[in-house]
């Protein structure tokens, strides 16, 4: 996030004070926001053995620290699936925010918006894994209820291509099918299982692709309202016309309605289905 000395810094998640003292060190003036007492309490102690005093906060980070405001740098160490836009009201124009955006569980990517006014506009930079900030936790697992009412068919779209890591497959689901994570299993017998679930809904649609070696076409399975399977192949193919960009390609617009995927550049919207 190329913090400079004297900027002002706000970080969500001080854990163990790590970021903070660094930040310190450089010279910036930090605060830092963590919503476990326990945590903060260890993080303070942390830094005084250190020598370093950033301003430490109980609290919940989504909602940042108005009375540290305007903030030159933004810097989570917890996911969000939502930028909080406090964030971007609290920052100061050409602020950077930098977080894991998560939208679905294990699907994570470094995310760096730059402030402009009342909105941000950023790009994604590879995959990134983090804990999720707690007000925005989500629960997903995969329920293969009902299976016996579930519809199957088959596919010639390989699953392995749709999940593949380092394109921007992944993210064309993301963008394309809202409120759907992925799974992906690599089988003891050396298949390949995508699994595609609700998240929130554990009692939601699921579906799964299961690939074999040398087979012509694989097996789906799947169940419910709505047909992941289905929305993913239509998110794939629309990857495909687009010229299989990659992730980084992708970038997100946060404002006080809400968020806006697009593809190259922010007035090219990504249309969810």
């Amino acid at each position: 996030m190329e913090a400079r000395p004297r900027d002002r810094v706000l970080e969500i998640g001080t854990g163990t004070g790590w970021t903070a003292a660094l930040l310190t060190e450089l010279g910036a003036g930090v605060v830092s926001v963590e919503v476990d007492p326990a945590v903060a309490d260890q993080a303070a102690a942390n830094l005084k053995v250190t020598g370093h005093a950033p301003r430490l906060v109980v609290g919940d980070g989504a909602e940042g620290w108005p009375p540290g405001a305007p903030y030159d740098r933004v810097h989570a160490t917890a996911a969000v699936a939502r930028v909080p836009y406090p964030w971007v009201e609290q920052s100061r124009p050409g602020g950077v925010i930098v977080t894991p955006w998560q939208p679905a569980p294990g699907q994570g990517y470094k995310l760096r918006l730059t402030v402009s006014g009342p909105r941000a506009v950023g790009r994604f930079h590879g995959p990134a894994g983090f804990m999720m900030l707690r007000a925005q936790r989500m629960t997903g697992r995969w329920n293969p209820h009902h299976a016996a009412e579930a519809d199957a068919s088959r596919t010639r779209l390989d699953p392995r291509a749709v999940a593949a890591p380092g394109t921007g497959a992944p993210m064309a689901v993301v963008a394309r099918c809202p409120g759907m994570a992925m799974m992906p299993v690599n089988n003891d017998d050396g298949s390949f299982s995508l699994l595609l679930f609700e998240v929130n809904a554990p009692q939601g649609a699921w579906a799964s692709c299961d690939w074999e070696p040398d087979a012509d076409d694989f097996e789906v399975t799947q169940y419910g309202d709505r047909r992941l399977w289905n929305e993913v192949q239509d998110a794939f193919t629309w990857w495909i016309d687009q010229g299989a960009p990659g992730a980084d390609r992708f970038g997100l617009t946060v404002e006080s309605s809400g968020e806006r995927l697009w593809l190259d550049r922010p007035a090219n919207a990504v249309v969810c289905l």
